[in-house]
Parts: structure tokens; C-alpha cells; sequence
């Protein structure tokens, strides 16, 4: 197990370091030519006058225009849980990438900092109401800046984003919703005696073990697999290596350190852990291909998407 993928403190300030890094480049200018800002608002309102788009400017520098309003509906608050669609374009009509509506999978984020890029889509989702569609043109500063992927995404490019909000939910909606898919996963795969723990965490015992429990301040070296509900690896142990980690010293997400609470030493168990008790809301990319590229050059360190079951294999291998 790579502390890295499973140490939330550290991902965390990685990430923060990584987005500071990622800004001052984005503040970068050269002298000998205009502000990367001010380019991208004269290039965004002369888009605006040639396509004769009424659009208006929100505080942090991105322009907007609704495309489906919804008076009655509710306003998105802080820490609401948003399920879009959207379609992504740059200004010269290219497109980057698309989630219809007609795909029925909704992408979803926390309406919290640092929670989504672009950023300038989550700060102008605040502006929206549930069932309203509303179109972005967000400068690159509130995009991805520098960066560049592939032959979608040049540098310094100015983003257009087609949203519709499909959903505001709050974190119990959440849970309940993960609840559902658990236990419709377990009854799909036909898996038996597993049981629900008080703290939210699904254990099953694969093959008894014989030593001791382990308990706080003890190090444990355990192998494993992890993976998603559609059955996708994310992180694995291989051969004879083992990860190591200390119990209590929050080295781990917390529904892994609370299943290995439950082992022997020996024991071989499964645990379904719902998003709450891995990575939670994490980071979300739009869109979802690039945060491999993002990860490998360094720019994030959270490779699960938000909201993600997570199903681990554990052997609990050594307690100290």
C-alpha cells in the first residue's frame, strides 16, 4: 500500500503546495507582453460582442449567461453535494469534453475550496440554482492555467463550460445513496456473511487468523488489494512486500484502519468502505482523463475521484 494513496494529511497538504505551485504560475507574467489576465478578458468579451452573447462578469473573473433558468428551485449553499452535466469547450469551438444528460451518470463535487478544477466552475456553480443551465467562459487563470494535455487542452486556454445542475443533495443524501449501492452490490455478487459495522464499514472474514488484535499505538504490515465497485484496481501490494503503518497515527483512511482493528493476526478479511470513511468529496476533474497526466506531473495527489466506494482486500500479515 502506497502511504501516499492512503494518507490523507499528507495528500492533502501535497495537494495544497501543488495548487500553490500551480497559481504562481498562473500569476507569471512577461513584461514584454500583456497581463495573461487582461488578454483573456479582452479575448472573452470580444467572443462575447462577435457572437452577440449577453453574458455578466462574476467577481472572480469569469463571465456567465443562463441558458435554462429555474426561479422555484433551490439555491446551491456551501458543502451541498452537486450532480452535473456539462460540455466543455475551448473558445475557438473545439471541444474537450462532454457528460450528457443522456448518459444518466451525473458528475458530482462539494461545493467546499479546492474541491473541483476548474476552478472557475465551482465558483460559478454557487451562482446556480437546481435544474439550471448556465454557460461559462472562464479565463485560464481559473482553468489550468499553464498546463497543457494532450491536443484538448493548450496552455493558457479559455474554457467554455455548458453546465446543468441535475441535483442538490447534502451529505446525508449522500450516505443513504452509498448505503443503496453497497448493499445492492453485495446482493448482486451473491456475497455472504458479510456484516455491517457500527461505525459504516462492511467486514468480511475470508480466513481466520490466530494472533493478537491489534490496538492502538501497535504497527501493523498488512498486504492488500483496492479497489472500486465496478472491480477497478486503484492500489495494490504485490509479491512478498507489505505496507506499514501505526495504529492511531491517522497514516490511513479511517475505514481501513477501523476494519484492521477488527483482524487477527493471520486473518484474511474483505471491507466495503463508503466514501465517507476513504477519500470523501477529494478532488474532482473535468475533465476525468486528465487527472492521470495531473498526477504524474505532480500538479495533484489525489487519485480517487470524490465519492467513491472503495471495496479492500487486507491480510493482516504482522502486530506489533
Amino acid at each position: 500500500m502506497k502511504k501516499k494513496k492512503l494518507n490523507f494529511n499528507e495528500m492533502i497538504l501535497m495537494f495544497f503546495l501543488a495548487l500553490t505551485s500551480l497559481l504562481l504560475l498562473t500569476n507569471c507574467s512577461d513584461d514584454n507582453h500583456e497581463d495573461q489576465r487582461s488578454l483573456d478578458d479582452r479575448l472573452i468579451q470580444e467572443y462575447l460582442d462577435e457572437k452577440g452573447i449577453e453574458a455578466e462578469k462574476g467577481n472572480a473573473g469569469f463571465y456567465y449567461s443562463v441558458v435554462e433558468s429555474n426561479n422555484s428551485g433551490n439555491q446551491v449553499k456551501k458543502n451541498d453535494i452537486l450532480s452535473v452535466y456539462y460540455k466543455m469547450s475551448l473558445l475557438n469551438g473545439n471541444e474537450v469534453a462532454e457528460v450528457p444528460k443522456t448518459s444518466e451518470n451525473p458528475k458530482k463535487f462539494k461545493v467546499v475550496d479546492s474541491s473541483l478544477i476548474p476552478k472557475g466552475l465551482l465558483l460559478g456553480s454557487t451562482l446556480m440554482k437546481e435544474d439550471e443551465t448556465f454557460k461559462f467562459y472562464i479565463p485560464s487563470h481559473l482553468a489550468y492555467g499553464y498546463y497543457s494535455y494532450a491536443n484538448k487542452i493548450p496552455s493558457n486556454a479559455i474554457m467554455i463550460i455548458e453546465c446543468e445542475l441535475a441535483k442538490i443533495e447534502k451529505e446525508d443524501d449522500q450516505r443513504s445513496l452509498e448505503k443503496n449501492l453497497i448493499k445492492t452490490y453485495i446482493t448482486d455478487e451473491e456475497i455472504t456473511d458479510i456484516e455491517e459495522m457500527s461505525i459504516g464499514i462492511y467486514y468480511k472474514l475470508n480466513e481466520s487468523g490466530e494472533g493478537d488484535m491489534p490496538k492502538k499505538s501497535d504497527a501493523v504490515k498488512i498486504k492488500f488489494v483496492g479497489k472500486y465497485l465496478d472491480g477497478t484496481v486503484f492500489d495494490k501490494t504485490t509479491g512478498s512486500k507489505t505496507f506499514s503503518f501505526t495504529i492511531g497515527n491517522e497514516s490511513v483512511i479511517e475505514g481501513l484502519e477501523e476494519g484492521i482493528k477488527l483482524m487477527q493476526e493471520g486473518e484474511k478479511a474483505s471491507f466495503i468502505i463508503p466514501s465517507h470513511l476513504a477519500y470523501d468529496s477529494s478532488l474532482q476533474v473535468f475533465p476525468e482523463e486528465v487527472r492521470e497526466d495531473l498526477l504524474d506531473n505532480n500538479l495533484i495527489t489525489q487519485e480517487i475521484p470524490p465519492f467513491s466506494i472503495l471495496i479492500i482486500d487486507v491480510e493482516l500479515v504482522e502486530t506489533n
